[in-house]
């Protein structure tokens, strides 16, 4: 009977969506959306015109580099890339093979971003809405 009370629980905790903060956006405006204001507006173009710039850096720097250095750099070794704009974080991802970063908007109660890699396209979104997983657990 437990086991079973526990089960139940677990499944609708599943069920229930994803966390609170994701869940709590539902009922906020987007920043960027149709209603977006100029000031948002020239906060998102400035996100975006900092991808490109880091897709730039990044191929001027794969082309220059020396045999046996790195092939992509970290942000901070980057030329030529503005300051990320008030509100927006980056994380940028580098191995031998490529790069990823995306550029977040964590004022916007959506978190819109702006993502990109090696292949120099640009994409902005927003996360999907949470959806319920259920996972089997495993039996002892």
């Amino acid at each position: 009977m437990r086991k079973s009370a526990l089960a139940m629980a677990a499944l609708l905790l599943l069920a229930g969506g994803g966390p609170a903060s994701a869940q709590g956006t539902q009922n906020k405006a987007c920043l960027h959306g149709s209603n977006e204001t100029s000031a948002n507006r020239a906060r998102r173009e400035k996100a975006v015109e900092l991808a490109y710039a880091i897709n730039d850096a990044q191929s001027v720097a794969r082309r220059l580099r020396r045999p046996g250095e790195a092939g992509y750099l970290p942000l901070d070794q980057l030329q030529n890339v503005p300051e990320t704009p008030a509100g927006f974080r980056v994380q940028l991802n580098i191995d031998s093979s490529g790069y990823s970063f995306s550029v977040k908007d964590f004022m916007d109660p959506c978190v819109y971003a702006v993502f990109s890699d090696q292949s120099g396209d640009v994409y902005g979104a927003v996360p999907l809405p949470p959806t319920p997983r259920l996972r089997l657990l495993s039996r002892k």
